[in-house]
């Protein structure tokens, strides 16, 4: 499982899931911890190990997703 971002994507401010190959499948948006309708769904042990990573980290996330945003270079979070 990996958790990532993309330069140029679009709001709300989201990471991507990769897990098992697919990545668009699974994203949840880093504010409300929502996870982004998408037909699929992670296994529930790994939805809680996301979003507890996400609200522990939500502040660094943040900053890199405007950072992103910007242009400007990214750094790994966590």
């Amino acid at each position: 499982m990996v958790v990532l971002m993309n330069y140029d994507d679009h709001a709300p401010p989201h990471v991507h899931v990769k897990y098992q190959g697919e990545v668009g499948a699974y994203r949840i948006e880093i504010k409300t911890r929502v996870w982004m309708r998408s037909g699929r769904e992670l296994p529930p042990i790994l939805r809680k190990l996301v979003e507890t990573w996400v609200e522990a980290h939500e502040s660094e996330l943040l900053e890199q997703w405007e950072n992103a945003r910007q242009r400007r270079p990214v750094s790994i979070v966590g």
